[in-house]
């Protein structure tokens, strides 16, 4: 919710993958304060916004990855067990794939020498 169309463009691009409707989001990002029944951060030039402009890509991704770990600790741990679940289970494949790999790998060397 910017009034200012190239900020507002902007964020559109660089965030284009996280963009979803008012009733939907969580936050909003602003080029200024509103009272809104959902938490702004504010982008702007100004001392007191929670993201100043100029800003690159990077630096907007994690200035709100940080903003967004304040606001919702509780969430950001939830987060982080689901990723370290998902990281077992993705090591726990590669084990099995790679115990497979090494099993057919020795059956193929011999059954080479066995001929």
């Amino acid at each position: 919710m910017c009034d200012s169309l190239l900020l507002q463009n902007s964020l559109e691009i660089f965030l284009r993958e996280y963009l979803s409707s008012y009733k939907q989001c969580e936050l909003v990002l602003s080029d200024k304060k509103r009272d809104l029944q959902k938490p702004v951060i504010v982008i702007n030039s100004s001392n007191d916004s929670d993201i100043k402009i100029p800003f690159s890509k990077s630096s907007l991704l994690l200035g709100l990855q940080e903003l967004y770990r304040l606001k919702y600790p509780a969430k950001d741990n939830k987060n982080k067990n689901i990723k370290k679940d998902k990281l077992w289970k993705l090591e726990r494949k590669i084990d099995k794939l790679t115990l497979q790999f090494r099993e057919n790998l020795i059956q193929t060397i011999r059954d080479f020498y066995e001929e």
